[in-house]
């Protein structure tokens, strides 16, 4: 009997229990973090099962803070396209070469594009799943690669669509408490000699998502106004010009440029502020998954593509093209700074 969706493990072709699975998630940040509570869901389901993640190497470090996660196949897919490109590809065929000495029950691509699809047929699995043709971001021959497909449900996204999809393949529980587990890894520790740092994340992949620039040089000067520390993150030559013009104005020494630094660090500095603010961002999303209090400024995309662990220590505004106000978001960084 040919498997279906939902598995049922222990039936047909399938073992008693899933021992070896390789989920293939390649990017962006925000997208790493909202997998990591279906990661959680497995883990609880299938104790002892080992769980591997295919992911692009700039973002490694995220699955790697997983308890669950056995083995992280770092692939500098990016790179590839930079000046290192010769020596990039060479890592990647150096990690797909390991990664193929690997035998999994199961390969899993909640991802389902084409990146992602090439890297879950290469691997070892009678059992590969994925998006079907028309959920597979705007790919659709990404579905070749899978024996069995999954029906995006609507009106699902980010971390729950994850939960639910995990669901179906792998028999887990998707009502849950949500656990992204890496907060085991970082913890919050007060400093009470410090003043409060309030983290402004203003950039994003895609200029619709940006929130007006005079709206954040008004909020920085009522959060400096009220006792705040700013600290600004930038990735590139624009958002840093952004960040110094969000800054300029306010007395000196109360606001700080972050420097450029690896993600690791800058998830030990987020997770150390009273308060994040920030657009449809992978920071955003990593201060939820580390139970930090988040004011979420949704401007193209829509506020439920966030998902917090603590739901009370979240504000989400705007969103499908509805720009939040400065007197709201003020409002909801007062509320979570109480």
């Amino acid at each position: 009997m040919n498997p279906a969706l939902p598995l049922r493990w222990g039936e047909g072709e399938l073992p008693a229990a899933p021992r070896r699975v390789l989920l293939v998630q390649i990017s962006a940040m925000g997208d790493q973090v909202q997998t990591l509570p279906a990661v959680s869901d497995i883990a609880a389901r299938w104790p002892g099962i080992e769980i591997d993640w295919a992911v692009d190497a700039r973002f490694a470090d995220i699955p790697r803070l997983h308890p669950a996660v056995r083995r992280v196949f770092a692939l500098p897919l990016k790179a590839v396209q930079g000046e290192q490109g010769l020596a990039s590809l060479r890592v990647v065929l150096r990690q797909m070469r390991a990664l193929r000495t690997e035998h999994y029950d199961l390969v899993w691509d909640p991802h389902s594009v084409l990146k992602s699809a090439i890297v879950s047929r290469l691997a070892r699995s009678p059992l590969r799943v994925g998006y079907r043709a028309q959920d597979c971001g705007g790919e659709p021959l990404a579905a070749l690669a899978y024996r069995l497909h999954f029906a995006r449900p609507a009106g699902l996204h980010g971390t729950q669509g994850r939960r639910v999809f995990a669901q179906a393949v792998l028999d887990t529980d998707a009502a849950r408490p949500i656990d992204y587990a890496i907060d085991q890894r970082i913890a919050y520790r007060q400093d009470p000699a410090a003043a409060p740092t309030v983290f402004l994340a203003h950039g994003a992949s895609k200029p619709d998502k940006l929130w007006p620039l005079d709206h954040w040089q008004q909020l920085a000067a009522r959060l400096v106004g009220q006792g705040m520390q700013l600290q600004v993150a930038w990735g590139n030559a624009a958002e840093r010009e952004r960040a110094q013009r969000i800054v300029a104005g306010l007395p000196i020494g109360t606001a700080r440029i972050l420097d450029r630094c690896g993600l690791l660090d800058m998830l030990h500095t987020i997770a150390q502020c009273r308060l994040l603010i920030g657009v449809d961002t992978g920071f955003t999303h990593m201060a939820a998954a580390l139970r930090r209090p988040v004011v979420g400024l949704f401007v193209s995309t829509g506020p439920e593509l966030f998902t917090p662990s603590s739901p009370s220590l979240a504000r989400t505004l705007g969103g499908n093209h509805a720009t939040p106000s400065v007197d709201a978001a003020w409002n909801a960084a007062l509320e979570l700074l109480a």
